[in-house]
């Protein structure tokens, strides 16, 4: 499903490809609230970095649109993964690619405490040194 949502890579921090499982609500504008009916909605996070984050969602948001995000992150350390704890994460939707009644939503990081951000780019950098590694042998 990732290659049908390929585009440009714009991003100021390096993504890490990832499944997990995300509940968005829309905190404005109204409109697009009430598209969602101005209830939580489950999507899945398809990549992720410390500045943002893309998310498959039933739902056609438009750009400029703020969410609040809440999601768990896990720790990850050389030796062993384990619970960090959930984040809540406020995002702008900066672009939305809609195919085969799917949507995904690029989003960037608009309001996150400084220990989740930094959390994220430890469980991203760790991430990408493991596929690295893994790539290498």
């Amino acid at each position: 499903m990732e290659e049908q949502f390929a585009g440009s890579e714009r991003r100021r921090s390096k993504r890490v490809r990832v499944s997990l499982s995300v509940i968005y609500r829309v905190n404005e504008p109204l409109t697009v609230r009430l598209l969602t009916a101005d209830r939580e909605v489950k999507a899945t996070v398809m990549d992720l970095s410390e500045n943002g984050m893309a998310i498959i969602t039933d739902y056609d948001i438009p750009p400029a649109t703020q969410l609040l995000i809440r999601f768990t992150l896990f720790k990850v350390d050389r030796e062993d993964v384990s619970f960090y704890g959930p984040v809540e994460i406020v995002g702008e939707v900066r672009y939305s690619t809609k195919r085969d009644g799917e949507c995904r939503l690029g989003i960037n990081f608009v309001k996150i405490e400084e220990e989740d951000k930094r959390e994220i780019g430890n469980f991203s950098k760790m991430a990408l040194d493991l596929l690295d590694k893994e790539r290498k042998q």
